[in-house]
């Protein structure tokens, strides 16, 4: 899990309800069982409200919170993270209030009103052993005790006193043993981040000047041979954002890593700011010209969730212009989760270029789906023809999913666009463990394995070849997305494993990216 200021792991054991969500969202609709491209990976269970990181859903399961899905909700509500008195120290309080009830009421026995533990907290300012107080009437009992023996009042003040005493004293011992159990279970479990607004209180906004960032910034093991990577920051799903909000420093850190991999980001949705924070990252590590994004407009079926995703497109075009963006991609497998039709999304596409035009904007529009899912009358759409192409979802051993990716893309999708500068690959990649994948074949000898020595070597056997002869992708990804475990099935737990990083941004063991010769990617 991430050990950084703004995640906490136990956010993923979280189950939230959307169906509890009444700011514009619609509950998902039936979703078929669509059948599996042989060529591609498998169907993208994306929440109708979702807004896909690498992720509503890697970098980034992170600090402060990709395929774009709802999060894997484990826990995380902000009282989770409440002070360790909580354990012991609201035992303690409670007990010194029964105690102090049950003295109260030996005190006022036989009087018109006694002190009532349920009904509120102790506090010894509202009861003063029969004297006149707040809310308090005068002990009937003690009042007819003015003669009486003063022995007995003042032993009951001093059995009061001891158990007050005693009650603090349990209390405070409660709350180190809830302390030292809760640390207990952070290290069984994992550590627990800070959140948003804890990350930027101890952080500040984080900056190229900042000691951390300048940490993260000149890994010698990070090169700038990608011409895009994919990336969704952590926490950036609608509507579980409205509860947990994703840390602006998280993305801050990530792009100082992204910005060492490549100068272009696709995004997958607008919701929760995401953009508006990749924005503020760029902008804060002095990234402005140099590092731009593909903003994404996460589109399904749900037609709340549609409008809210382009109004949100056109509010940041409005706030921020289009300087820092190569261009807007509306939908992500639209075609394939069968959520439109192409004259539908057609209709969708030409109304944003529309749109877009009237603002002045002239930038490109496209869509992305699975290479096998491209037609004419698709293509000709869009300005730019984006192919979702996995050689692991075809089966295709390691050491031949380079030449069998190009031969796939140049076979299927060039012919629909043959400018290949308005042709790309918008996602490839290979997971570093979980299992092996054998296409369509039920069964197969070698298949797709899921590795670091797989990840190898189709890297070897790609980036450096694409970079030489121009070919336009995005890498998919830069950092595992632990939400998507719940993704997973037995023997192919891969879902959350196609980071070159893991969580924590550290290059997973083994892994080598290629430096192509000190050639970097535009």
């Amino acid at each position: 899990m991430r050990n950084t200021p703004g995640y906490d792991p136990q956010r993923e054991m979280h189950n939230y309800d959307p169906q509890r969500e009444v700011l514009g969202y619609e509950p998902q609709r039936g979703t078929p069982d669509y059948q599996d491209s042989p060529y591609q990976r498998p169907a993208i269970r994306q929440d109708m409200s979702s807004a896909s990181l690498a992720p509503l859903g890697a970098a980034a399961f992170p600090a402060g919170n990709g395929k774009r899905t709802s999060m894997l909700n484990l826990s995380n509500s902000q009282s989770d993270r409440n002070l360790p008195i909580a354990a012991g120290g609201v035992g303690g309080a409670a007990a010194a209030g029964g105690i102090m009830g049950t003295l109260g009421g030996l005190v006022g026995k036989g009087g018109t009103k006694q002190y009532d533990p349920v009904s509120g907290p102790y506090n010894p300012g509202e009861y003063n052993l029969g004297e006149t107080g707040t809310g308090q009437e005068k002990s009937e009992w003690l009042a007819k005790q003015k003669t009486g023996s003063k022995k007995l009042k003042i032993l009951v003040i001093i059995l009061a006193c001891l158990a007050l005493l005693g009650a603090i004293a349990g209390g405070i011992v409660g709350g180190i043993l809830g302390s030292q159990k809760k640390s207990a279970e952070k290290a069984a479990n994992g550590p627990s981040g800070a959140s948003a607004a804890e990350d930027n209180k101890s952080n500040g906004d984080l900056s190229k000047d900042s000691t951390e960032i300048k940490a993260l910034l000149n890994n010698k093991n990070l090169h700038k041979v990608f011409p895009g990577i994919d990336y969704t920051p952590m926490y950036t799903q609608y509507p579980d954002c409205l509860h947990y909000p994703a840390s602006q420093n998280n993305v801050t850190r990530d792009v100082a890593v992204l910005s060492q991999l490549s100068n272009t980001i696709r995004l997958y949705g607008t919701d929760c700011n995401q953009t508006q924070m990749v924005l503020h990252a760029i902008d804060r590590l002095g990234l402005n010209g140099t590092t731009k994004i593909w903003m994404g407009v996460w589109q399904d079926k749900n037609a709340t969730t549609n409008a809210r995703q382009l109004q949100q497109m056109y509010d940041i075009f409005d706030s921020h212009g289009s300087a820092s963006f190569v261009g807007v991609i509306v939908g992500n497998e639209v075609l394939f989760r069968e959520d439109m039709t192409i004259t539908e999304l057609g209709t969708v596409l030409e109304n944003v270029k529309s749109n877009l035009t009237t603002r002045g904007i002239s930038i490109p529009v496209a869509s992305a789906d699975l290479g096998d899912k491209w037609t004419q009358p698709f293509a000709d759409q869009v300005d730019i023809l984006m192919a979702n192409i996995h050689p692991f979802f075809a089966g295709e051993e390691s050491t031949g999913a380079a030449a069998w990716t190009w031969q796939f893309w140049q076979n299927k999708d060039v012919p629909f666009k043959p400018d290949l500068s308005k042709n790309y690959i918008s996602e490839t990649g290979w997971p570093a463990k979980g299992g092996k994948s054998c296409g369509e074949a039920t069964t197969c000898a070698v298949g797709s394995v899921a590795g670091i020595t797989e990840l190898n070597n189709f890297m070897d056997d790609w980036v450096c070849g694409a970079l030489a002869n121009g070919t336009n992708y995005f890498w998919f990804e830069a950092f595992d997305e632990p939400w998507k475990i719940k993704f997973n099935e037995p023997g192919k737990e891969w879902e959350d494993q196609w980071g070159l990083m893991d969580v924590n941004r550290v290059l997973k063991s083994g892994v080598k990216i290629p430096d192509c010769g000190g050639k970097t990617a535009p």
